[in-house]
């Protein structure tokens, strides 16, 4: 029988979380677009939006995303970066997939990867992506909102002629029965935490021992035109990606409009 949502159940199954306002949407463009206005009228540190079904939900590049009713999770995180880390904002792009892994470890006791930024794989395919945008009022950061997608049941990843990427959901990698509200509150403890670490030295080496494609062939696109192939060397300090380029030289990029693809 289908797990359905309501905000009764949403705010009984994430009792005792340090979060701020909850939000819960029947249905709604997107819980990014959402967050990025409640954000700008002054939000607090971790208000949560969650919906169960998105008519227009985004992904990275402008890619659409689709959220199965019943079958997946569609929510976004509104964070408070400090002055300090206003200036390594990229690692908020890290944060949502890390803790997305984290929690499907705990969860269900399987490996997991991230796929350069922020896409959470299981045996190489995607079952999580993460879109992290930032709201500005002229100079002044209003906050990040980190929005999370996440395919759980059967029904929720989308056939392959609709994807980019081969997609899949956590169930088909577990027989442990997946809940979407108790998944839910896994993935936002998991976030809570790393969100205190997110500066520490130890975030960017937990993030690159489940990176993916290290020591393989990828391609990066722009989508203007441009490209560059490599090997995977890791990620830096920033959260930029190392590639060894086919001449041998090391080079190093940013978090932004790149589309990342492993080779053959």
């Amino acid at each position: 029988m289908t797990e359905t949502l309501n905000a009764e159940k949403l705010k009984e199954a994430l009792q005792g979380l340090p979060l701020g306002r909850i939000y819960f949407f029947e249905e709604t463009d997107s819980t990014n677009e959402q967050g990025l206005e409640i954000a700008a009228r002054g939000a607090e540190e971790l208000t949560l939006l969650v919906a169960e079904r998105q008519t227009a939900g985004r992904g990275r590049l402008g890619r659409k995303w689709v959220t199965a009713p019943g079958a997946s999770l569609a929510f976004s995180l509104i964070l408070k970066p400090s002055k300090a880390e206003i200036s390594h904002l990229s690692l908020f792009s890290l944060l949502g997939g890390l803790a997305v892994c984290r929690a499907i470890e705990n969860y269900a006791q399987i490996a997991t990867q991230v796929k350069w930024p922020n896409d959470v794989l299981l045996n190489g395919m995607k079952t999580a992506g993460i879109l992290a945008e930032s709201c500005w009022q002229g100079e002044q950061l209003a906050g990040v909102v980190m929005g999370i997608g996440i395919n759980l049941l059967p029904g929720s990843a989308p056939p392959a002629g609709e994807v980019l990427y081969p997609a899949t959901c956590l169930q088909d990698h577990t027989p442990v029965k997946v809940e979407r509200l108790s998944f839910l509150r896994a993935v936002l403890a998991q976030l809570i935490v790393l969100r205190q670490q997110i500066m520490d030295e130890n975030f960017i080496q937990e993030y690159t021992r489940r990176l993916a494609f290290v020591n393989q062939p990828v391609t990066l696109n722009s989508g203007q035109g441009d490209s560059w192939s490599g090997v995977v060397l890791g990620v830096q300090a920033d959260g930029q990606l190392r590639l060894r380029l086919a001449d041998g030289t090391e080079a190093s990029f940013p978090i932004g409009e790149l589309r990342l693809r492993p080779e053959g």
